[in-house]
């Protein structure tokens, strides 16, 4: 999204009349792309003469400006923030097992660990277990819930199978950027981060479209995508 408005400014020959800010509560924000992605980040922050207030966690956000819990501020006319936040409130009153950030806990199969029987979870709710870097993804989503799917069809007929998507965890990311795109893998042995010309920002485009009407069943599904 950042790197978005910086196109969209740049293009409309407003970029000298704004000052951009990305802020984060955490030290290394992007550190889950592993190190060549940070270092790309940083040096493209740098590119754009972008400013950077990280490692300082949010306190609250007032009107026009953000304030830390160190008693700093950010001034801004426009705040974008997507938060990371806690599990949904439904799941803290429920009686789910659930980790210190309220998601909730799931074994590699998807099914709930906890006195309950039969309760499966897949998605944002849960809780991704695995390495540091696991980050929570749509195709991760989709995974956990054609798993789950399976694994409670073949409780109720007597099939002993399972299948877990564990071995499916991974970063797969285009990060669209206006002009161009930053393709984005890690897997448990490997990392890597491409930054692509104009034609990346059209295939993210032609995904977006893809996705839409492949859902809405108006073209057909591609196998493995």
């Amino acid at each position: 999204m950042l790197f978005n408005i910086v196109t969209l400014l740049k293009k409309k020959k407003l970029y000298d009349k704004f000052e951009l800010t990305f802020f984060a509560p955490m030290k290394e924000p992007g550190a889950r792309m592993g190190g060549e992605g940070f270092n790309m980040l940083n040096r493209m922050y740098e590119k754009h003469e972008i400013e950077e207030r990280i490692g300082t966690p949010i306190k609250r956000f007032e009107k026009d400006k953000v304030v830390f819990v160190d008693g700093s501020e950010l001034e801004s006319g426009l705040i974008i923030y997507t938060p990371f936040g806690t599990g949904h409130p439904l799941l803290q009153n429920s009686d789910l097992p659930l980790s210190v950030d309220n998601n909730v806990l799931v074994d590699g199969y998807c099914r709930v660990n906890g006195p309950q029987k039969n309760v499966y979870a897949a998605g944002d709710v849960t809780r991704l277990e695995g390495l540091a870097w696991i980050a929570k993804q749509g195709h991760i989503a989709e995974i956990m819930a054609k798993y789950a799917v399976y694994n409670i069809n073949n409780a109720i007929v007597g099939n002993p199978k399972r299948k877990g998507y564990t071995n499916h965890l991974n970063i797969l990311c285009v990060m669209d950027a206006g002009n161009g795109a930053i393709f984005t893998l890690r897997k448990w042995n490997k990392e890597k981060i491409i930054s692509m010309p104009i034609f990346c920002h059209w295939m993210k485009q032609a995904w977006g479209y893809y996705w839409k009407f492949s859902k809405l069943k108006k073209v057909p599904r591609l196998p493995g995508m």
